[in-house]
């Protein structure tokens, strides 16, 4: 083999050592980068958990707001929005006893 030959070869060798360390690299980087995406996702959803469980808290707040009001609407609309919910249970319950 010439000399030419010869340096192509170790030429073309370091640089395939050179994309694997990279490839290499960047596989780190990318698994870092799952890493905080995973961590985030899981932070937005306990947030969204968190805003959940305060839209129920704030919607059992103008109920019994509405309860205490002398206006007759605000207690016309909670003794409905009261319905609907007794309504969602009973359709729950009708659900679980005909998966028994």
């Amino acid at each position: 083999m010439d000399t030419a030959t010869t340096t192509v070869l170790a030429q073309l060798e370091r640089q395939l050592h050179e994309m694997v360390e990279k490839l290499q690299l960047l596989q780190q980087a990318n698994d870092e980068l799952n890493e905080v995406l995973n961590e985030t996702k899981s932070k937005f959803e306990k947030k969204q958990e968190d805003a959940r469980l305060w839209k129920e808290k704030y919607e059992a707040l103008k109920a019994v707001q509405g309860m205490n009001t002398e206006n007759t609407a605000a207690k016309k609309r909670t003794l409905h929005h009261i319905d609907v919910l007794i309504n969602e249970v009973d359709a729950c319950i009708a659900q679980l006893k005909m998966e028994d």
